[in-house]
């Protein structure tokens, strides 16, 4: 079966969803591996900062040769190569030496920024594809999960994932009500364009993408509209999606139990049960949907379907397992803290600069640390959490995030209690599966991790069975017990 004939038509066999973490924690080989145990597991490449990632790996020799065997399916060959030119070094960086910095991303960014966001979309969609196709028969479909709120760097991203034809894409944090819109309309070669969201202004922006700027060599535009699944976590969300002229395919149900960002509480600092999503409502709808958020169970799957859902989907096993992005000597020491009972998940209404609800793992020597976090030195440098604002005179939108140095964003307009406390997330995570960036100082970006609140039990369950170098084979067979009710 070749990767570019490989697709599904359809995503209502699957029953298990492995999360889309970010940046990098699911990779391509994680989705793959997820894919290739048939077609009612569909794996999910993470498409967030995934421009400035693709470069990294270049710049860090692309050792396996993966990324640059992507490239060359890649069908606009002038810009896989100017990508190649630019960032590939054959003997890998020197030691300490920086990466090479990336264009930040805004409503108008062109050029390489741009480029690099659709060839890594693409690349690591190819790539899970491909590593599918080659274990199984009858691999199961392939999706991208991008942030809804990162406006910016979608409709590249979403683009180059039609080109290697992925199957599905989930979107969370926000409310992407233009997504089915922009997907049919990519899928047609037609101009796209999405809200861009300018807090304090009543004067309309978009975010545009020309596909006819970046036709295949074949001269063919038009591609397949993939299915397209929204993260909510309130069923009134759900039925306002559910009733737009573009509806989603379906939606997965999160509860706040999940890793990564969380919707806030609708009262005060805790969840209670007014947070809990009705599912008499979801069913209603009429609509797919799927269950995440502590659906980490032997059994779990069959106790979905019985709800009402198609499946369920799950991060934290994953994030853990071998196959993961995740830098192999964190997941060591997570692993070890696991088994030592030691492991600590908080939720930070803090940290992260989105303002969303934010679950960190606790560890040393990383961001969760309150004296390490001190320590660095602001510094944005990738930007990707930065919001759009307009200008004092009104006349052209201004980016800043509260992560970034407090002079910067009280000069730009912003409050300087909105930095106290605000971790980045952009180097944390990029550090996190190793590519943190090298400063001049000496120093390296620390890492900052994340998972949900079942991390201890569920992992130290997958641990007791399978051991600590447990795959997301085993991760797969664990969480399939009884899911086939004819097989029982």
């Amino acid at each position: 079966m070749s990767v570019e004939a490989y697709g599904h038509e359809n995503i209502l066999d699957v029953d298990l969803i492995q999360g889309g973490m970010g940046i990098g924690v699911s990779w391509y080989k994680l989705a793959g591996a997820v894919a290739s145990e048939g077609k009612k597991c569909m794996g999910v490449v993470s498409g967030t900062v995934i421009g400035p990632l693709i470069a990294r790996r270049l710049q860090d020799g692309d050792t396996n040769g993966d990324i640059r065997k992507a490239l060359d399916k890649f069908p606009i060959p002038r810009i896989s190569e100017l990508i190649i030119e630019r960032y590939y070094s054959e003997k890998g960086r020197c030691e300490n030496e920086p990466y090479k910095t990336v264009p930040m991303f805004n409503a108008d960014s062109s050029g390489i920024a741009l480029i690099l966001n659709m060839v890594g979309a693409f690349a690591e969609v190819w790539l899970a594809k491909h590593i599918a196709s080659e274990r199984s028969d009858s691999p199961g479909p392939v999706a991208m999960n991008l942030l809804t709120d990162l406006k910016n760097t979608t409709l590249s991203a979403l683009y180059g994932a039609m080109l290697a034809n992925v199957d599905c894409i989930i979107m969370g944090a926000g409310i992407p009500r233009n997504i089915p819109d922009a997907l049919a309309k990519l899928a047609l070669g037609q101009d796209v364009k999405i809200d861009l969201n300018v807090p304090e202004s009543d004067q309309k922006f978009y975010v545009e993408f020309n596909p006819s700027q970046y036709r295949p060599s074949d001269g063919n535009i038009k591609l397949k509209k993939p299915d397209f699944l929204a993260i909510v976590s309130s069923d009134t969300l759900a039925k306002y999606l559910s009733r737009l002229d573009f509806p989603p395919s379906g939606f997965v149900i999160e509860g706040p139990v999940a890793g990564g960002h969380n919707a806030p509480p609708r009262k005060g600092m805790n969840y209670t049960e007014i947070d809990q999503v009705d599912l008499n409502k979801i069913n209603e709808l009429g609509m797919p949907y799927w269950l995440a958020g502590k659906k980490d169970y032997p059994g779990v799957i069959a106790d979905a379907k019985k709800m009402g859902a198609q499946g369920i989907q799950v991060g934290t096993a994953f994030a853990m397992c071998r196959d993961s992005g995740i830098d192999p000597a964190i997941k060591s020491k997570i692993i070890d803290q696991v088994v030592s009972g030691s492991v600590e998940v908080t939720t930070s209404f803090n940290a992260s600069p989105t303002g969303y609800p934010f679950k960190i793992v606790e560890q040393k020597d990383t961001l969760s640390e309150n004296t390490v976090y001190e320590e660095r030195k602001r510094v944005c440098d990738l930007g990707f959490l930065r919001k759009p604002y307009l200008s004092k005179d009104g006349k052209k939108l201004i980016y800043r995030c509260p992560a970034e140095p407090v002079e910067d964003y009280v000069k730009k307009g912003g409050d300087e209690a909105d930095t106290v406390g605000k971790k980045c997330l952009c180097n944390g995570l990029l550090s996190t599966i190793g590519f943190g960036q090298s400063r001049k100082d000496g120093t390296t970006e620390k890492p900052i991790i994340t998972a949900g609140d079942t991390l201890q039990e569920v992992v130290s369950n997958l641990v007791e069975i399978y051991g600590k170098e447990y795959t997301a084979k085993n991760v797969v067979e664990y969480l399939r017990v009884n899911a086939d009710p004819a097989t029982n």
